[in-house]
């Protein structure tokens, strides 16, 4: 099935819910949240730890749909102080997004980021945007268009990233375009689906409200929401214009905890085999060579897969709100077992708070991850990774744009990262972040002269410490946003360890 022939579909069901399907749809022109507010992130899940909001709250585009359901039922005077504050910051991201906008954007920094995470809008040097969102009956559209000065030849400069037009019928929205997407309870990285890469062009499928499902002959029931999405790989590759199926089922049996499963999978692609029948063998997990029976002699091996699950609990203690979350996602298993979908995993777990740090609401974090999987033995070394995000056939990887899709640190890395989230005063907010990063921990890399191949970050191993902070100021129609991150690299052959300093300003004003 070509990625084209999905798009013309999508244009023709897009025309047919606008024209003809009628529901009751707040006039919204932003139907989603992005990825781009991490302080509308810890505000929502504030709320929702303490039950005030009981739709699913970790995949990210998140509709506004359910979000404006339950802070309407939330009765103000039963809050603390700080979950009010939470509740008014949503309140005023609603009413903008709300209405139809413009807004103009520029970014000036000193060097590139090396890593985007949640939050993070900043990403490449001097640039200037502006962005229109409109909503018209069952049809909003989002156009964003960007000019990056800087950009190099490998580059480009003008961008038409989260660009994208959805149509609403029934419970569902289709939606086409380039989005960030995020899967995951996370706050620093994801292994499944980050904004670490620029969005790609995708088509896609999701259920609007988390409608619950209620279990019959009692009064139990379970929220529950699904995504899925088909994208074009269209940048330098080895197997140029490979698709990207992706797939998200997000549900809350209890109040207190969320479940996720996601699956993601590279398939077709140039001179490779991508009609139903291959992604029908991709969608059932035979997609091993010689698992379940697959002839893979001429070729026909449908493609590279990961999957897996992660959860998020939350409890009070000592009247603190806490939570433990966790992702466990694997690379390519086969289908010879119930448990088919989780070999090589690897994992990541962390522990977030929300507290008053200095009398300033805050949501604290602390989040390890670990992508270092032993795959193979060269040279009488028996520690080599180079496995995780890798494939035989599609050895780019699951990488575009020459940045990961999920870990904003490649394969091999074991990580930690401590974070704060604040709110300094009614329009000033601060984010400052800690890093410990041990990246390409087994020293080895696929392909260190190739760009196209292997670890994208570093070719050798290196240790990294980063200091990080944002602080992010509103004023009428405009906002500030100051970053600044101070790092030491050091290196096995320490000629190379070297002190960086970066900084940014990101200006942007609501016409």
């Amino acid at each position: 099935m070509m990625i084209s022939s999905i798009k013309k579909n999508a244009l023709l069901l897009t025309t047919i819910a606008s024209a003809n399907l009628v529901m009751v749809f707040p006039a919204v022109a932003e139907p989603w949240i992005d990825t781009s507010d991490i302080y509308l992130k810890a505000n929502i899940q504030l709320l929702a730890d303490s039950g005030h909001i009981v739709t699913p709250v970790t995949t990210y585009p998140l509709m506004w749909h359910d979000i404006n359901r339950d802070i309407k039922s939330v009765t103000v005077s039963h809050l603390t102080n700080s979950q009010k504050e939470a509740y008014y910051y949503i309140k005023h991201q609603f009413n903008l997004a709300n209405r139809n906008q413009t807004r103009v954007k520029a970014q000036l920094g000193i060097e590139d980021t090396r890593f985007t995470s949640f939050g993070d809008t900043y990403r490449d040097t001097n640039s200037l945007q502006v962005q229109t969102s409109t909503m018209i009956g069952n049809f909003a559209t989002n156009v964003s268009f960007s000019y990056y000065a800087n950009a190099d030849e490998n580059q480009d400069k003008e961008r038409w990233d989260n660009t994208y037009a959805a149509a609403f019928f029934g419970n569902w929205v289709i939606a086409a375009g380039k989005q960030d997407r995020w899967f995951g309870p996370s706050w620093d990285s994801s292994l499944s689906l980050s904004n670490n890469a620029r969005p790609m062009t995708a088509v896609s499928l999701t259920r609007k409200s988390a409608e619950a499902f209620i279990i019959p002959f009692t009064e139990f029931d379970i929220p529950w929401t699904i995504t899925t999405f088909m994208g074009k790989m269209d940048d330098s590759r080895v197997i140029d214009d490979a698709l990207l199926w992706g797939f998200r089922f997000n549900l809350k049996p209890f109040n207190n905890l969320e479940i996720g499963i996601t699956r993601i999978a590279q398939w077709g692609g140039k001179d490779r085999p991508q009609d139903l029948g291959t992604f029908w063998n991709l969608l059932i997990g035979k997609d091993n060579c010689s698992a379940g029976g697959l002839d893979c002699s001429a070729e026909q091996e449908p493609g590279n897969q990961q999957a897996g699950f992660d959860a998020r609990y939350s409890f009070n203690l000592f009247d603190t709100p806490l939570a433990l979350y966790g992702q466990y996602f694997a690379e390519d298993g086969d289908n010879s077992s119930s448990w088919s979908m989780v070999t090589k995993a690897k994992y990541q777990g962390g522990v977030d708070m929300h507290i008053n740090l200095f009398s300033l609401p805050t949501t604290a974090y602390i989040e390890y991850t670990d992508t270092y999987q032993i795959c193979e033995t060269l040279n009488g070394r028996a520690d080599i990774g180079d496995c995780y995000y890798e494939h035989h056939i599609y050895k780019t990887g699951m990488r575009y744009e020459g940045r990961t899709l999920g870990n904003l640190y490649d394969n091999d890395a074991k990580t930690v990262v401590v974070g704060a989230i604040s709110q300094l005063g009614a329009n000033t907010r601060m984010t400052t972040k800690f890093r410990y990063l041990d990246l390409n921990y087994d020293n080895h890399d696929k392909a260190p002269t190739n760009p196209l191949i292997g670890n994208p970050l570093t070719a050798v191993s290196e240790k990294m410490y980063m200091l990080s902070g944002n602080l992010q100021h509103s004023y009428q129609q405009w906002r500030f946003t100051l970053g600044i991150d101070v790092s030491r690299s050091n290196f096995v052959d320490t000629s190379m360890n070297n002190n960086e300093v970066n900084a940014s300003l990101t200006i942007e004003y609501n016409l």
